[in-house]
């Protein structure tokens, strides 16, 4: 973890109590990073934070310095580094089930130049994100769970993750819910959500609302035409086709006059 840790400050902001989880090196555990008490509901949180690439800011530096405009494009779909990374959080919360506990969180902050579409990558690795479009009509609706995803996956020790980013003084963070944990609704529930407003994922509820699908079904995720026929037959919809979005930013350096 950065030494700068942006979970604590924006906790401790909130009038949250965050209690440190001390490294147990006799035992050579990898340890979750602390507890935070919300209203008396104790939430164990491993946090983990994505810088940019320095060979990527290398040649990006070279590009702006030679005066050419730079463009960088990240897809915005399930990505093996960063669920790398949640597999990491997802031990060393297991290594911390001993501490007094409720819930089980990661924290997920994107920084740098890319912080936003680290942040919108993550959310697509975590529950497996893509986006449906429905022939005949003219909007499209996200799909959870239409790929791999690390909720999935670690259901049974993962309730959720804070997924932020940063830009320049500020920090965004949203709530995502693990449905697919067995604590689901008692977190949904809980004093936990509240200081997150409505900045809170929750895919049950989209689904509810009609602004979501939730592929379910004992599908291969690796056949996507079977899965578009699942979702159409689940909905009740007319044919369905995937799509992925990307994240695009340029900018060019300009000289001080």
């Amino acid at each position: 973890m950065s030494t700068l840790s942006y979970a604590k400050a924006l906790l401790q902001h909130w009038g949250i109590d965050v209690e440190d989880i001390p490294t147990s090196d006799a035992e050579e555990k990898q340890e979750a990073d602390f507890v935070a008490a919300f209203s008396g509901v104790r939430v164990l949180i491993e946090e983990k934070t994505k810088e940019d690439d320095p060979t990527y800011l290398a040649k990006r530096a070279t590009e702006l310095e030679s005066g050419e405009a730079h463009l960088s494009v990240l897809p915005l779909s399930r990505n093996e580094t960063l669920s790398g990374l949640v597999r990491d959080a997802s031990h060393q919360l297991k290594s911390s089930l001993d501490k007094l506990h409720d819930f089980r969180l990661i924290w997920f902050t994107g920084t740098g130049v890319q912080a936003e579409g680290k942040y919108e990558q993550f959310r697509a690795t975590l529950y497996g994100l893509t986006n449906i479009l429905e022939m005949n009509t003219t909007y499209s609706r996200r799909c959870y769970y239409f790929r791999h995803a690390d909720f999935f996956r670690r259901a049974d020790i993962i309730d959720g993750a804070v997924v932020a980013h940063t830009d320049g003084r500020s920090i965004t963070a949203r709530l995502c819910l693990n449905s697919l944990s067995p604590r689901y609704e008692a977190l949904r529930s809980s004093a936990v959500v509240k200081p997150f407003g409505t900045a809170v994922e929750d895919p049950p509820a989209l689904e509810a609302e009609g602004t979501a699908f939730i592929a379910d079904g004992a599908v291969d995720r690796k056949n996507e035409s079977r899965l578009l026929v699942y979702l159409q037959n689940k909905y009740g919809t007319a044919p369905l086709m995937k799509f992925d979005l990307g994240y695009i930013k340029s900018c060019i350096l300009v000289p001080k006059e």
